[in-house]
């Protein structure tokens, strides 16, 4: 039990840090990467609505919230959301939304990575320390 709290006496080697200065972004490596995750998101987008429009179309959740709409407003209304939450409607929404996602985010990275450098240069960079530890 003695050997669990015992220390160890010999000295630890000293830390090394190594400061360095982040001065600016390459706005082309910025366009690569904002443009890779935005396509892994888009992907990720586009997988979540198919699984989440199975999981309510076979669990009958769009004919359930129909039926009761349609009580809830009376018989002359036409209340049909499994035709309007259809596998094509759900998809062609979903798969605009990730093209979308991907014009834009990749433009915002391009433009944070402009607004980085403006602002690198007024400060002079962002400073980083880094340690062996």
């Amino acid at each position: 039990m003695t050997s669990l709290f015992s220390r160890n006496k010999t000295p630890k080697e000293p830390k090394k840090q190594i400061r360095l200065k982040l001065r600016g972004v390459d706005v082309w490596s910025a366009v690569k990467v904002g443009f890779l995750i935005s396509i892994a998101s888009s992907i990720a987008l586009v997988v979540g609505a198919w699984l989440i429009w199975s999981v309510l179309a076979n669990s009958g959740i769009f004919s359930s919230i129909g039926g009761l709409l349609g009580s809830v407003l009376g018989d002359g209304s036409n209340v049909n959301l499994e035709d309007d939450f259809s596998f094509s409607n759900v998809m062609t929404t979903a798969t605009t939304l990730a093209l979308l996602n991907v014009v834009l985010t990749t433009a915002l990275w391009a433009v944070w990575a402009v607004i980085f450098n403006l602002i690198s240069k007024l400060v002079g960079g962002l400073a980083l320390t880094f340690t062996n530890n």
